[in-house]
């Protein structure tokens, strides 16, 4: 997928977590900062449907309500699109 095809991480976080306590700017940075570091976490080449599957079924990011957050984050991804290419849009902007 293309850089430009890809959703705007910031943005696409921001419409998930609309009517939560995570859309207070700093829970919202803070969100952001441990999506960044799940997928850093990652191989490169792993896929948002391989990350949101993997983080289903572990702890790596604590509390249910985060971990399901990042998980819908990662649903909004086309399936093949790889942690790579999300992190380098995060880090382009």
């Amino acid at each position: 997928m293309s850089i430009l095809e890809m959703p705007v991480p910031s943005d696409v976080l921001t419409e998930i977590v609309e009517g939560t306590i995570f859309a207070q700017p700093e829970r919202h940075r803070a969100l952001l900062r441990d999506i960044r570091d799940y997928l850093r976490g990652l191989e490169p080449d792993e896929t948002a449907e391989g990350a949101a599957r993997a983080l289903r079924f572990s702890r790596l990011i604590g509390g249910e309500a985060r971990r399901a957050l990042v998980i819908e984050f990662l649903d909004q991804y086309d399936t093949a699109t790889t942690a790579r290419e999300i992190l380098e849009h995060m880090e382009s902007i």
